[in-house]
């Protein structure tokens, strides 16, 4: 794969989380969310009824029954048949599983070795979409120097580290003011990436299989668990900059924020700090940031190009990991110089599912 140039102004929006709850939409967090169909597991089921109110419906629509008189039942009209129309009458936890069939029916990936390096490349409707290069166990224990670095900064993030282990919603509701009353359908897009992104992250993880810092390095004594899956990509980072990138092109549409100008800034900032506090908490290295902001930035280019929103290319990279801290500058204006290489561009044609949920969340502009 030949370097065409830079990946220009691609950036990063860390995970919201979302549709939550029994029995409609919950809170705007998400406990865990990586895996599965995330967030949207239950979301808007019922549930059953307790035994009482069990009992007395039986009861009183024996008791009703009669009032109904005789007859024969009348035939409905019938439903559209296989189309998203309907999509406004299943829960959101059907929608969820809508969403992750239509995203990963497209999706194939492929490992390679050869004398000097092990790949992996995902690719995305018959398109090559990304390719990452395994990084050497000396890389990984270079990368060790800054995971033990960063554990300065515990006492100052434990907060954000510990609220941020499922989808951190919050933190980027608190930035664009949305309210989940007011922005159900743009939160049900947000988490539908989420978990496109999940799974790509974890298909990656597992063909590579890198072993977290705490294993290599006794020093690194993470403050949380350590997760049950592969340090690279970090799919924290990847569904940050999947949501980043997805959001960056929503907000554009809704044309409603006069200060965008400084929110976007924000957003950007705040996920860098999502994926550089995995490592401050001594669960990744740099390099997994790197790997999952080039991971999450394609996805959400895909995900724009399902939705129908026109004019977005899906940029073809490859990343070669170097011993590199992980900041969004670099990765935005100088990721060609620090192993990431463009190597081409496609674009996609919309599909039902994700078009009906953009459709929906382009209309809550008003609510802002």
């Amino acid at each position: 794969m030949a370097q065409l140039g830079g990946i220009g102004g691609i950036g990063g929006i860390g995970g919201i989380g979302g549709i939550g709850g029994i029995g409609g939409i919950g809170g705007i967090g998400g406990i865990g969310g990586m895996t599965g169909i995330g967030s949207f597991l239950g979301a808007e089921d019922p549930g059953g009824y307790s035994s009482t109110t069990t009992l007395g419906l039986q009861t009183t629509a024996e008791g009703l029954l009669h009032l109904a008189g005789q007859g024969e039942t009348s035939a409905g009209t019938p439903l559209g048949f296989n189309t998203a129309s309907n999509n406004s009458r299943w829960a959101a936890w059907v929608r969820g599983s809508l969403y992750l069939c239509e995203f990963l029916s497209k999706v194939d990936f492929s490992a390679a070795q050869t004398r000097t390096e092990q790949t992996v490349k995902l690719s995305f409707a018959g398109n090559d979409l990304i390719e990452l290069v395994r990084p050497s166990d000396t890389l990984l224990a270079q990368q060790c120097s800054h995971v033990m670095d960063y554990a300065d900064l515990r006492a100052d993030r434990s907060a954000e580290i510990i609220s941020q282990l499922g989808f951190p919603t919050e933190y980027f509701a608190m930035i664009l003011g949305m309210h989940v009353a007011q922005h159900k359908n743009t939160f049900e897009l947000i988490t539908a990436t989420q978990v496109m992104a999940a799974h790509m992250a974890m298909i990656v993880k597992h063909a590579l299989a890198v072993r977290r810092p705490d294993q290599l390095d006794g020093r690194i004594l993470p403050m949380i668990p350590t997760p049950g899956h592969g340090s690279f990509p970090s799919a924290h980072a990847t569904e940050a900059y999947a949501v980043l990138t997805v959001m960056e092109g929503l907000v554009a549409k809704w044309q409603s924020f006069k200060d965008l100008d400084k929110r976007l800034p924000m957003l950007r900032g705040l996920a860098e700090r999502i994926a550089v506090n995995r490592t401050v908490a001594g669960v990744h290295y740099p390099i997994d940031s790197w790997a999952g902001a080039c991971l999450g930035t394609a996805i959400g280019k895909v995900i724009l190009n399902l939705a129908g929103h026109t004019g977005v290319a899906v940029q073809e990279l490859r990343y070669v990991p170097e011993h590199q801290d992980f900041n969004d500058f670099d990765f935005t204006h100088n990721s060609t110089t620090m192993g990431v290489h463009v190597c081409g561009e496609f674009q996609l044609s919309s599909s039902s599912h994700f078009s009906w949920i953009w459709e929906r969340a382009l209309n809550e502009t008003q609510n802002v």
